[in-house]
């Protein structure tokens, strides 16, 4: 789901936000490295997933995990044999999955102690996980994990919305959702995270600051 996936921009294969086929992951070696996004069963959550190279390993996976409205974590782990096991950052939610050249397929294990199912295949158009930062005014900015550009303006508060400008001349809209986001503590202020399906349908979290300068998290969701 900064900038903690910036590095990983390119990591796909060609980019074809006009046509049928997307970022594309690629086999190198046996491992499998690119960009995933997909929906987690009997939820409403996204869920994106990034497998690149690692220095002196198999490669590393950062997974995003988000329903807009009430959950947004993030997790991070080495790959072995295509297939891996992380904790989110503040350790109440596990994930295990495995890596296809066409799909990561796996489990979440939830805070409530329910463990459910997901699938992500390789984004299409301009699907994917985006890692975008915002101004006080409201202006958005960043790329996708493919380094796909997306520009866009939002309004942070209980009741904001905005609008996000695809490299393939879509745009979508989105509504910062009344449920504030707590501790997010894998997004800082000025910084927005969205996982966008093919579809147009996304989730996120973003986090501005208040008059006085306090950090507040929002959670955002498709209009």
């Amino acid at each position: 789901m900064v900038l903690l996936l910036v590095p990983l921009a390119g990591c796909s294969g060609d980019d074809d936000p006009e046509g049928e086929k997307g970022p594309k992951a690629v086999a190198a070696d046996a491992s499998v490295f690119g960009s995933f996004v997909g929906k987690v069963s009997g939820t409403t959550a996204f869920v994106a997933v990034v497998a690149t190279p690692a220095e002196g390993g198999s490669g590393a996976v950062q997974i995003y995990l988000s329903d807009g409205k009430g959950l947004s974590e993030l997790f991070s782990a080495p790959i072995s044999d295509n297939s891996f096991t992380a904790k989110s950052e503040d350790k109440d939610v596990e994930t295990e999955g495995e890596l296809t050249a066409d799909s990561v397929t796996g489990t979440v294990a939830l805070p409530s102690g329910r463990t459910v199912e997901y699938e992500a295949t390789p984004p299409t158009g301009s699907a994917g996980l985006y890692e975008l930062t915002v101004t006080r005014s409201g202006e958005l900015g960043g790329a996708s994990a493919a380094g796909l550009g997306v520009t866009g303006q939002i309004a942070l508060g209980n009741r904001g919305t905005g609008t996000l400008s695809l490299v393939d001349g879509k745009r979508l809209k989105l509504a910062v959702t009344g449920t504030r986001a707590g501790d997010v503590t894998h997004v800082r202020a000025g910084q927005v995270r969205l996982i966008v399906l093919s579809n147009g349908e996304l989730r996120g979290v973003a986090k501005g600051r208040s008059s006085k300068g306090d950090p507040r998290g929002f959670f955002i969701r498709s209009a």
